[in-house]
């Protein structure tokens, strides 16, 4: 079964670092029924939020893989199969549709993410 890579993992814990911050915001609200997308020199990888507990996560190869994510404190956690829980550092303000950034200096060069609006793939 294939797994989403620890870069792409440690890439959306950095992504959410970046999120502007905001006083008594749900860090996960902002994803349910949304799609973030991480793009970098190994292709796209995206991971559908349909509910409160599982993902879904196409890696750029195509091969689709689910997993579960929650919320711990300000962090948003994120585990598949066989890989340990990835959190990010402590947010306030949920990612929402329409955020997006660069990510950069990573092992894998600059990463660009975005949240889009429902199920983007």
């Amino acid at each position: 079964m294939p797994t989403l890579s620890s870069t792409c993992l440690a890439a959306l814990t950095a992504a959410f670092i970046f999120v502007p911050l905001a006083a008594r915001a749900d860090v996960g609200s902002g994803l349910v029924g949304n799609t973030v997308e991480l793009t970098g020199a190994q292709g796209t990888t995206k991971i559908y939020y349909p509910d409160r507990k599982r993902i879904l996560v196409r890696a750029p190869d195509g091969t689709q893989t689910r997993g579960w994510w929650r919320v711990k404190g300000k962090s948003i956690c994120t585990k598949m199969a066989k890989t340990p829980e990835n959190c990010t550092d402590p947010i306030t303000e949920p990612p929402k549709a329409g955020s997006s950034g660069t990510i950069t200096g990573g092992s894998d060069g600059d990463l660009q993410w975005s949240v889009t609006k429902g199920k983007a793939f």
